[in-house]
């Protein structure tokens, strides 16, 4: 996965067959481009070059659990999850700290990993057949703060 063509990948998506990775890949690999992202807008950043490489790095877990049907094929996309709160804590980080210009790139980031963490939430719960506790949640809350600040430093919204 880590060398494929994207194209190539989003063809094996694509077909039908089963089984094939699916959601929590997905979500891994988009969480990998928001921790790039990041990095991008930060100028270079060590944490989020490694959140990059380990959700990449999940991705290919998952992918693996899901096609030779791994007995805990839960695990990668909760690692998932987990990762994400990472990304976002990185974005908050970042918010202070980044050029003006880049805030739209930290919003861009926290956005994608708040929808890794509910797509991974979903991957969890059909594996486990049980809800995932409340992470995902305060992802999103987490993610949402992130685009709103954004937002009222851009003048899109009043300050609150």
């Amino acid at each position: 996965m880590r060398d494929q063509i994207v194209s190539d990948f989003l063809n094996t998506l694509a077909r039908p067959a089963i089984p094939a990775p699916a959601g929590a890949t997905v979500a891994a690999l988009a969480l990998a481009q928001a921790a790039a992202l990041l990095s991008r807008a930060a100028g270079g950043d060590a944490e989020a070059d490694h959140l990059t490489r380990h959700a990449l790095r999940l991705a290919e877990i998952d992918a693996h659990a899901v096609t030779h049907d791994v007995p805990d094929r839960a695990q990668p996309a909760a690692d998932v999850v987990a990762a994400a709160a990472e990304v976002v804590r990185v974005a908050e980080r970042l918010l202070s700290i980044v050029d003006p210009a880049a805030l739209p790139d930290v919003s861009a980031a926290a956005e994608m990993a708040r929808s890794s963490a509910t797509t991974a939430r979903v991957a969890v719960e059909a594996r486990h057949g049980v809800p995932l506790a409340a992470e995902p949640d305060e992802v999103a809350e987490r993610a949402a703060r992130v685009t709103e600040a954004v937002r009222v430093r851009e003048g899109l919204l009043e300050g609150i």
